[in-house]
């Protein structure tokens, strides 16, 4: 009862630690928000071509949780600004990205889309486009439906997602830019990778990898436990 009435009289709970807020923006609270600007400080790099925002910690598990499993689709340019692309450094994330960049979703297949609404790497293209002068680009499609990759070894995964995409290029392309694949999270690269590999040996254009969190690939067990928990308990 003192937990309700101290929620009704000073706000929202933050979704980051669940404590009540009259600070709240509108949805972390101040030491919350402290603490996803320090883990956005530097980008994190698995290679040359992919550029993660964030690493995999408890408050970002819980925020990416939100985004993709209790409709919060805001939370995509919620932690996009609170990135290093923030504060007019986009510059800093992509210095060596040819412009114009093109922002390509890794795609959701239609089942999944009915579950959640939207796509969320969709969301997160969206965001990244409008901080950079970039464009979303639809340029995948998804005609397989396969499991969660968070439960995959390496292998099994790159195995889960072999032909599950295919390209749906516009009849001209430009001849000068970057594609951007965009996703949620990296851990082994096998679902963006098999996005590059549907775009084919031959395409003319640099093509990158930009998520919002990186997770070390021998934690993602755990990881998927915790997005089941989120999925299955309101």
């Amino acid at each position: 009862m003192l937990e309700s009435w101290s929620n009704l009289v000073f706000g929202m709970e933050c979704l980051g630690c669940g404590s009540a807020s009259e600070n709240l923006d509108p949805w972390l609270c101040p030491e919350c928000r402290k603490a996803l600007v320090g883990l956005s400080k530097e980008a994190r790099r698995p290679s040359d071509d992919v550029v993660c925002l964030f690493p995999m910690e408890e408050l970002t598990r819980r925020l990416i949780h939100l985004l993709k499993y209790r409709g919060i689709s805001g939370m995509a340019t919620y932690l996009v600004k609170h990135s290093c692309v923030m504060q007019g450094r986009s510059e800093n994330l992509f210095p060596e990205f040819v412009r114009p960049l093109y922002f390509v979703p890794v795609p959701l297949h239609r089942a999944r889309f009915r579950e959640r609404g939207y796509n969320q790497a969709e969301m997160i293209a969206r965001a990244l486009a409008t901080l950079t002068g970039g464009q979303v680009s639809h340029w995948l499609w998804r005609r397989t439906f396969h499991v969660s990759q968070t439960k995959l070894s390496r292998r099994e995964r790159e195995r889960n997602v072999v032909g599950a995409f295919e390209p749906r290029l516009p009849s001209k392309l430009s001849a000068r830019g970057t594609v951007v694949v965009v996703d949620d999270v990296y851990t082994t690269g096998a679902t963006t990778g098999a996005c590059i590999d549907a775009l084919g040996m031959d395409f003319p254009l640099d093509v990158k990898v930009c998520t919002l969190l990186y997770d070390r690939p021998f934690s993602a067990r755990m990881d998927f436990v915790a997005d089941r928990r989120a999925f299955w308990n309101p």
